[in-house]
């Protein structure tokens, strides 16, 4: 169905626009791996407590209410500057602020202050996330949203090595301190390039928060989404969330060293999946969405029962890694399908509103799945992580073949 506000079509995006967009995303997932990677890692070699790690990690979960940051977002009236560079230059600077906090000081065995620094990097990092999603949502026109997925997917995986991997290596070598100041030119970098960035104009959604509020029910109550679009995007990642939250746990259990460990999460994972993620844009280009989520979500199920299999029966030492990244290939070949039908059905007055909402849902039942496997794994073993993504896979096979024959939805 073709919306009122998208009849007129995106002119090209230019290269600044490009430029943009593939660095700011880059940046985006860098923080997801300085936090969840880096960050956690050197908590625990600092000698933090699992209870401790848990509030850290509990604060990160404030991404799940980014379409709350979007509300605010689409709310606003339209800057002369740009709907989303602004936002993007504030979050930035916060973000700048924090990781310089850390850069110049030893802020490790000051565990409230810690907790505030988490606290402003979680926000600021869903904010900065919001912003950059909506500007992809009014820069890229509809024929260019596949290859948008496909910059986005890559994003990332290099994100996640230079959060997780490189932070990690200067950590090692130089200690916590120049790993954030490493994080903190980054960002700087980042800031040159927001500065001068001349947005396409748009027009935003406007109105009060009685507005907002109903788009937020509205949304899934269009003919081009659906309460079933809301649960598709609940279970679509729910299996390899759930098995991605003990991939760290369960190496550990298998000998492998920190080092080793970030090495397979953060380096091998990525890289293979950066060698695959274009053949997703090519499917994502030649064939309808809705009839590539079927097979590409079907080739997880066989690796969710080999990780079962090795869990409950054992095997050597090099098989548990590689079927992670043989389950990381199958996840990173269904995202660029599922981030361009997330754009399609996002409005370019409600842009950071619509795909924001649509990743809390993601987001949500994300973390949820990461809960419950880790307690799952405690009391029954990591076999039965595994069964268990298959189980919820069910679901989210089921309504995507019912997606591919009616493809309204």
């Amino acid at each position: 169905m073709t919306r009122p506000s998208e009849i007129r079509e995106t002119p090209a995006p230019r290269r600044s626009d490009w430029l943009l967009l593939a660095l700011g995303s880059t940046y985006k997932f860098t923080l997801v791996g300085f936090y969840l990677v880096a960050l956690m890692t050197v908590l625990k070699h600092g000698g933090y407590s699992l209870k401790q790690l848990s509030w850290v990690q509990l604060i990160g979960g404030i991404e799940a209410f980014k379409v709350l940051f979007a509300a605010l977002m689409d709310g606003c009236p339209t800057s002369p500057r740009g709907r989303f560079r602004p936002w993007l230059t504030g979050a930035t600077l916060a973000l700048a602020a924090a990781f310089a906090v850390m850069a110049f000081a030893d802020v490790s065995p000051h565990f409230p202050l810690l907790l505030a620094l988490c606290l402003v990097l979680s926000v600021s990092g869903t904010l900065y996330g919001c912003a950059m999603l909506g500007l992809s949502c009014i820069v890229l026109p509809k024929r260019e949203l596949g290859f948008g997925g496909v910059v986005q997917t890559m994003a990332a995986r290099g994100g996640k090595m230079i959060g997780g991997a490189l932070v990690l290596w200067f950590y090692q070598q130089y200690g916590f301190q120049t790993a954030c100041a490493f994080m903190l030119a980054f960002t700087l970098l980042l800031l040159a390039l927001i500065l001068p960035y001349r947005e396409p104009a748009s027009r935003a959604a406007g109105g009060g928060a009685a507005q907002l509020a109903a788009r937020l029910f509205a949304f899934w109550r269009q003919p081009h989404t659906g309460w079933r679009w809301f649960a598709l995007l609940f279970f679509a990642t729910l299996p390899y969330a759930f098995c991605a939250a003990v991939f760290v746990p369960k190496l550990a259990d298998a000998g492998y060293t920190p080092v080793q460990t970030g090495n397979i999460l953060a380096v091998a994972i990525p890289v293979a999946c950066l060698i695959v993620t274009p053949l997703a844009g090519r499917l994502a280009r030649s064939r309808a969405p809705q009839s590539l989520m079927l097979p590409l979500f079907a080739l997880q199920l066989p690796l969710l029962l080999a990780n079962a299999a090795v869990g409950y029966t054992g095997a050597p030492a090099w098989v548990s890694p590689a079927l992670m990244v043989a389950l990381s290939l199958g996840y990173t070949l269904l995202m660029p399908v599922l981030l361009a039908l997330m754009m399609e059905k996002s409005s370019r007055q409600t842009a950071a509103l619509d795909s924001s909402l649509q990743f809390s849902v993601i987001l949500t039942g994300s973390y949820a799945a990461g809960f419950a496997a880790l307690r799952l794994a405690q009391h029954w073993g990591y076999g039965s992580v595994f069964l268990a993504a298959v189980l919820l896979a069910l679901p989210a096979g089921g309504m995507m073949y019912r997606m591919g024959k009616n493809k309204a939805v």
